[in-house]
């Protein structure tokens, strides 16, 4: 890293290294942790939606089965990238993604709602008389969700804008807001869990192909074959003889040689299990902190419910997004000057 300081490159340039080194590696540790915020966000939520006051009848128990059904689909990905192919398990995976998409639905509908309420109050307060600027920024689900929301998908639909291509966001953005979690968890647990196995893309090439002889027929009878065997009384009993002396001498001992093929597997296997291992449990162990010192809505309210982490979680989407915003627009403007 020192080399950095030591180049030709101009002060300037280095500055902007330093920015890139700053959003890649806060960018890095974000989706290391991809796994376990994708579901602290999607517990908030759904607990938020358990507030008194919205008066949503059996709220609790549609969030009890979504949450069992998301972690049993999380599961199912975890044994099915373990052990199966995706090709044999298209059945499975399909389950997967369908079921992810119906958490995600499920997601949108309750921020939307939030957001909804959030103005609904700051509305309410404004008949009163003593609605000020600030009061947008003190209720906590209008500044975590509405406005989180807003500056990620106006800077999406204002890049699209500024490039002339906005049509995708009207036929692609619903299938890959449904698909969202789907890589998050069903490609990145499968990426994790194969991350020893080096073959990817080379189709099988890197397999030498093993000459294993042929059996020709005999005669001209093509489905026949002959096998010599001993027939004689004096034959069968030379090799009965031979085979109790092979039996009654003690082996020699040998030491076996490493398989060089079979070390290096073991190697790259026992690398995954480890960084699986750290992924799994460092994932974990962020949910189970947030989720157990997170308020329940139903006894502090839903403004309380959607503080703290999932902010944090929400703005960090908006600020990626924003860096990406400024990349692509800098980009379009150099393009623009330098003629290309």
């Amino acid at each position: 890293f020192g080399y950095i300081y030591r180049s030709s490159h101009t002060a300037a340039r280095k500055f902007w290294i330093h920015v890139e080194l700053v959003y890649q590696t806060f960018n890095l540790i974000f989706s290391w942790f991809s796994l376990g915020n994708y579901y602290i966000a999607f517990y908030i939520l759904s607990n938020a939606m358990e507030d008194k006051s919205f008066g949503i009848a059996g709220i609790k128990v549609i969030n009890l089965v979504l949450n069992y059904m998301y972690l049993g689909l999380l599961v199912t990905c975890y044994l099915l990238a373990l052990g199966n192919r995706p090709q044999g398990s298209k059945k499975w995976y399909t389950i997967a993604f369908i079921g992810f998409g119906i958490v995600t639905i499920y997601m949108t509908f309750s921020a939307f709602f939030l957001a909804f309420r959030g103005i609904s109050d700051i509305a309410s307060q404004s008949q009163n008389g003593t609605l000020t600027f600030g009061d947008f920024f003190t209720n906590s689900i209008f500044r975590n969700i509405v406005v989180s929301l807003l500056a990620t998908l106006g800077l999406y639909i204002f890049a699209s804008l500024l490039f002339f291509e906005p049509w995708h966001m009207i036929t692609s953005f619903v299938q890959y807001l449904l698909m969202a979690p789907s890589y998050i968890a069903v490609l990145n647990v499968y990426a994790f869990a194969n991350v020893h196995d080096v073959s990817w893309g080379t189709k099988g090439d890197n397999k030498v192909a093993t000459d294993l002889g042929t059996v020709s027929a005999a005669g001209k009878n093509k489905n026949e074959v002959e096998v010599v065997v001993p027939t004689e009384q004096k034959d069968i009993n030379a090799a009965y003889e031979d085979a109790l002396h092979v039996l009654s001498q003690k082996p020699e001992k040998t030491i076996p040689k490493p398989d060089l093929n079979q070390k290096q597997e073991d190697y790259y296997r026992n690398f995954r299990t480890n960084v699986l291992l750290v992924w799994t449990l460092t994932n974990g162990l962020l949910g189970a902190v947030v989720v157990s010192t997170a308020g329940k809505a139903d006894d502090k309210g839903a403004q309380n419910a959607v503080k703290g982490y999932m902010g944090f979680v929400l703005f960090s989407v908006a600020a990626l997004a924003f860096v990406r915003f400024c990349g692509s627009t800098a980009y379009l403007i150099i393009r623009l000057f330098a003629g290309e």
